[in-house]
């Protein structure tokens, strides 16, 4: 059906939009940014407000250093989580649309 395509197509919303986001650190710091941001997919916006090292891949990108942190999944245990509206993201960063009002949270997190 047309509305479960719409849910689960990666559209993203033209224009400004006020977001959040907010980055937990291995230490369990966190730094919490408002911003009005033009960008339509969340990598773009993050690296605004962020230092970030990653690279892109097949799914997309993949989000190895943030702010000077490193979490590497193949180097030990560690990766940065990504939740939008604190549910936990299905799309890496380069795909993940941003839409007005949302809070994403990018988290230090080890299983």
């Amino acid at each position: 059906s047309d509305l479960v395509y719409r849910q689960f197509s990666q559209k993203a919303q033209t224009g400004k939009k006020e977001i959040t986001i907010s980055i937990v650190f291995d230490d369990g710091t966190q730094k919490d940014y408002t911003l009005e941001t033009d960008a339509e997919y969340l990598k773009d916006a993050l690296e605004s407000v962020a230092d970030i090292d990653g690279e892109e891949g097949e799914y997309g990108y993949t989000l190895y250093t943030v702010d000077g942190v490193h979490a590497d999944f193949t180097n030990g245990n560690a990766y940065w989580a990504l939740y939008v509206n604190g549910e936990y993201g299905t799309y890496s960063l380069s795909q993940q649309p941003i839409a007005d009002g949302d809070s994403y949270t990018i988290a230090y997190e080890q299983y």
